[in-house]
């Protein structure tokens, strides 16, 4: 059964956020997905132009695909962890400021991996 809350000042634009800032992790998580399977099969999206073949990682396309499946399933788990605490000082009115740094931990987490993916690219193409 749904909760009820009384809508006063700001609730409804604060639960708007919280599910715009959830689909934005989801939008990220689709992401990595694609750059796993991307790393993982080896082929480059979209690939160059010109060129009948792709450029593959090689031997680090397995630990760069893993990573970003990982950084993804990360994501997820943050975006649960934003949205469901985000909620709960919704419902018990409290102000959003006073939030844990679990979130942006694993978030700064996220970024690291996908920074090192993107370095490896860099490398891996010069």
């Amino acid at each position: 059964m749904p909760t009820q809350t009384l809508v006063v000042g700001s609730t409804v634009r604060d639960f708007c956020m919280l599910e715009r800032n959830f689909l934005s992790h989801i939008k990220l998580v689709l992401l990595m997905c694609i750059l796993s399977s991307s790393a993982l099969l080896g082929i480059r999206l979209p690939g160059p132009a010109g060129t009948a073949q792709s450029d593959s990682l090689g031997t680090a396309s397995l630990p760069i695909g893993a990573l970003q499946f990982i950084a993804a399933a990360l994501t997820i788990a943050a975006a649960f962890w934003e949205y469901h605490t985000g909620l709960d000082d919704l419902i018990n009115t409290r102000a959003f400021l006073t939030s844990t740094r679990t979130h942006p931990v694993i978030m700064a987490l996220v970024m690291t991996i996908l920074v090192t993916t993107c370095v490896v690219y860099v490398i891996k193409s010069s």
